[in-house]
């Protein structure tokens, strides 16, 4: 099977990745605690992820259950696997895979503990014996099983680790950018950093892959992709433009998936001294009235998303389409709010996109286009993937395109990592704090624990409607998940993380 990627991966160590397409990559080398459930997808043979904040099953734990009013998680694992060294994979490796993501304080440490670091959510970490693993929680943590299953809590061999360099503070380990200390469905054979990776099927994974040879190409230019997805030289294709992709529907080389995702296309508007104006609510409440929504789903997305506004996408199953429904684009009320706002225009902002994600530099350039009838002159700035995470968790220094989307769906874990009040949380992008919001975010887990769906239904409906109110960010559309796939495919799994081990092929 050949898989055309247009983004490559930054690192190959789970706990380091950002993007959740280089996130599935590591999942192929890799397995985790839980893993993902799936639902039937639009096309024959295919499924898609379920994006329910409980909807995971066993993977390497067999079994797991809360206690201690949901603070304590217990799992028991499969007896007698081993990592390709023959080291056992077991509640030791575990614990020390577990605890190294913490101690990082990378990406993986930030979704293990649901950004909740005062206090620490997870309080202890125990291995009584090798097929119990105990989890101690300062909360309930209803979510975990969930965040378990993102390929960034990888299990990882610690000798192997450790025989090649180990964990040096928060230092990412480069042997591990580029060779893999899993046991996964497949082996890495091959790797060619931003070129090509070669994967085997694992021999003595107990989940067997479908596929036994899969060959993963990294193509950044769209005619290339297009190219080799229409000849049929790709089996699977991801990262096209929308356009490009639909170009493809109809014709006898392949057919166009169109699959839900948790992922959607916004614009942070980050309220600090870099940009003063932004602490006006009615400022930012008026940019995102001159936001040409319709038209930017139909020339961005073609077609492939839904408009909503807020803080839940419509794929999440806690979505009020009420609360969330798409803002109107309307300049007449977007420069009333700007005199009401008291903002003296003109006035000039950056506007940041990330380099390689067209989506992101059209969105900035219509955006641009309609924000100069408020006196708002915007100007497009292309950054670096490194850079564009600086500017929007450290430095701030302007609105930003972004593509928005969580690794679990789940309102508390979303809130917790991108949106709860700065001062306890270093990854909130726009430093934007509503404490009424954020007082009933708390108090989510424990309605959750309880087991009162109503009672957490109604507490993300109010959060929601008080960040609709707060426009902290712009949100544009929860896009779909568009995947060309060749008529040699014949079982297709669809995740935002790619899971290739459930894809089959004649």
């Amino acid at each position: 099977m050949v898989v055309n990627f247009a983004l490559a991966p930054a690192t190959l160590d789970p706990d380091f990745t950002e993007a959740n397409q280089e996130v599935g990559l590591d999942g192929s080398l890799y397995s985790t605690l839980t893993q993902a459930s799936y639902v039937p997808g639009p096309l024959a043979g295919t499924t898609q992820a379920n994006l329910n904040p409980s909807a995971v099953k066993p993977y390497l734990a067999t079994s797991w259950q809360f206690t201690n009013d949901d603070k304590t998680l217990t799992f028991h694992l499969h007896s007698g696997l081993k990592f390709p060294s023959g080291d056992p994979v077991d509640a030791a490796a575990v614990k020390w895979s577990l605890e190294r993501d913490i101690a990082s304080g990378s990406g993986g440490s930030s979704v293990l503990l649901e950004s909740q670091y005062k206090p620490q959510l997870i309080s202890s970490i125990a291995a009584p014996n090798p097929t119990t693993l105990v989890i101690h929680y300062v909360r309930p943590a209803p979510n975990q099983p969930a965040v378990l299953s993102s390929p960034e809590m990888s299990i990882y061999d610690p000798k192997l680790v450790e025989a090649h360099g180990g964990q040096q503070g928060k230092k990412p380990n480069q042997w591990l950018a580029t060779h893999s200390a899993g046991y996964g469905p497949y082996l890495l054979t091959s790797y060619s950093p931003g070129h090509k990776m070669v994967l085997e099927a694992n021999p003595s994974f107990f989940e067997p892959a479908k596929t036994k040879h899969i060959i993963i190409n990294f193509i950044s230019n769209p005619e290339t992709l297009l190219l080799d997805a229409r000849s049929g030289s790709a089996d699977v294709t991801f990262g096209l433009p929308n356009q490009a992709a639909h170009s493809l529907v109809g014709e006898s080389c392949c057919v166009v998936g169109s699959f839900s995702s948790r992922e959607g296309y916004g614009i942070i508007l980050p309220e600090n001294s870099k940009n003063p104006f932004f602490k006006s609510e009615k400022f930012r409440q008026a940019l995102s009235y001159a936001v040409p929504y319709e038209g930017i789903l139909k020339t961005v997305a073609y077609g492939y998303g839904k408009l909503y506004f807020g803080e839940w996408m419509p794929t999440y199953a806690f979505y009020n389409p009420k609360i969330g429904a798409a803002r109107e684009y309307n300049i007449t009320k977007a420069q009333q709010l700007i005199k009401e706002s008291g903002i003296k225009t003109p006035v000039s902002v950056p506007l940041y996109v990330t380099q390689g994600s067209l989506p992101a530099k059209e969105i900035a350039t219509e955006v641009s286009e309609t924000w100069q009838k408020l006196g708002v002159h915007a100007t497009v700035q292309v950054v670096s993937a490194g850079q564009g995470l600086e500017i929007e968790y450290e430095s701030h220094l302007g609105p930003e395109v972004i593509a928005i989307g969580p690794q679990i769906v789940a309102p508390e874990y979303y809130w917790g990592y991108d949106l709860q009040c700065p001062e306890h949380n270093p990854f909130n992008d726009t430093l934007i704090c509503v404490p009424a919001a954020d007082k009933l975010m708390k108090e989510l887990p424990y309605v959750r624990a309880a087991g009162n769906a109503a009672k957490a239904q109604q507490i993300a409906n109010e959060a929601d409607e008080m960040y609709v109110k707060a426009t902290p960010q712009i949100w544009i559309y929860n896009q779909d998940l568009l995947t060309v796939l060749s008529k040699e495919i014949t079982g297709f799994a669809s995740n935002d993380m790619p899971e290739m081990r459930f894809w089959t092929m004649r």
